[in-house]
């Protein structure tokens, strides 16, 4: 397998949100692209990163290959990227990942890839009362400054309102973050019944670690069910983070 993707960077902030959350996993490569879907050691996040092939520079791929990789040993190569640097991933003999970046030079990184193999996972079918769409920036922000309140964030959205309601509650204090079409933080948002459900927010504060791949992010959820994060990424890539909701 080889593949080059031309900003280094976007898998820099993606590799490093999943490591939070992933130990191992296996990339599957296939005609159509790469695909990464795995499931956090506790059950309570669904990742599912997935490029595909026209979004790539260039994608050499014979059949269906799983390359495992750890994903915290990945992200500390992957740190490495800086502005201009295409990355190219390509598989070894003697399983190895060859991890390399062109920009200024070349610099090659090679790590022992893991005999595992992707998870088979089951497309999840929820259906969603309330979908609000936001720069991603404003979400790590209102996950950020809601993480010292409490150990769980709810999100709650009423028809009609046109407003995403984000709080945290602890022993010493409690916050309420509103974003609105009004006020323009809010790129979108539409809301068919009312929907509230409580998250935890250490998930939530791994997942937008993420959020400098991708100008915007989209929050679906509803009453009492996971929410769905997806980031649009260049090249029409896509990281959606599905994460099971608290029950108090």
């Amino acid at each position: 397998m080889k593949l080059v993707f031309g900003d280094a960077r976007v898998w820099r902030y993606v590799i490093t949100a999943i490591s939070k959350i992933i130990e191992e996993a296996a990339f599957r490569a296939t005609e159509d692209g790469l695909r990464l879907r795995a499931m956090d050691p506790s059950h309570v996040v669904l990742v599912d990163f997935h490029l595909p092939r026209e979004g790539l520079l260039e994608y050499e791929v014979e059949g269906e290959e799983d390359i495992g990789v750890n994903m915290e040993d990945l992200a500390k190569i992957l740190r490495r990227a800086t502005k201009g640097d295409s990355l190219r991933l390509e598989t070894l003999e003697g399983s190895r990942l060859a991890v390399v970046f062109e920009g200024r030079g070349i610099r090659k990184f090679i790590i022992p890839s893991l005999e595992i193999r992707a998870e088979d996972i089951p497309s999840l079918k929820l259906k969603f009362s309330a979908r609000a769409t936001m720069l991603s920036s404003i979400f790590r922000d209102v996950v950020k400054e809601l993480e010292p309140i409490g150990d769980a964030l709810e999100l709650y959205a009423a028809p009609g309102e046109e407003k995403l309601i984000a709080r945290s509650s602890g022993d010493l204090a409690e916050a309420e973050i509103e974003l609105s079409m009004e006020s323009a933080s809010l790129i979108s948002i539409d809301v068919e019944d009312e929907s509230r459900a409580l998250y935890t927010i250490d998930y939530l504060s791994d997942i937008v670690s993420a959020s400098q791949a991708a100008q915007e992010t989209t929050v679906e959820f509803g009453t009492g069910i996971p929410c769905r994060i997806e980031y649009v990424l260049p090249s029409n890539g896509r990281l959606v983070f599905y994460v099971a909701p608290r029950v108090e």
